[in-house]
C-alpha cells in the first residue's frame, strides 16, 4: 500500500508540474513575430510558462490536502491498535 501510494503520488506531482507549464498558455498566440532584413525579431518578454491558471492552483491545494488527509488517517488508524 505505501508503495502505491508512492507512485501514485509521484505520478500526480509530475502531472502537475509537467501539464502546468504546457497549458500555461493555451491557446499559443496566432501572430507572427515581425521580420528586419530576413531576420525574426522578437518583441517582449520570452515565453517562460509562467502563466499558472487558477485551476491549476486549486489542484495543488487539493492534492496537499488529500495528502495531509492521509498521513492523518494513517496515524489514527495506527494510535489505535
Amino acid at each position: 500500500m505505501k508503495r502505491a501510494i508512492g507512485v501514485l503520488t509521484a505520478a500526480v506531482t509530475s502531472l502537475v508540474v509537467f501539464a502546468g507549464t504546457a497549458l500555461a498558455q493555451y491557446p499559443p498566440p496566432t501572430s507572427t513575430p515581425p521580420t528586419v532584413l530576413g531576420k525574426v525579431e522578437h518583441n517582449g518578454t520570452a515565453f517562460t510558462g509562467a502563466n499558472i491558471s487558477m485551476g491549476l492552483v486549486l489542484l495543488v491545494v487539493l492534492v496537499v490536502i488529500g495528502a495531509a488527509a492521509l498521513l492523518v488517517a494513517r496515524r489514527r488508524a495506527a494510535a489505535r491498535t
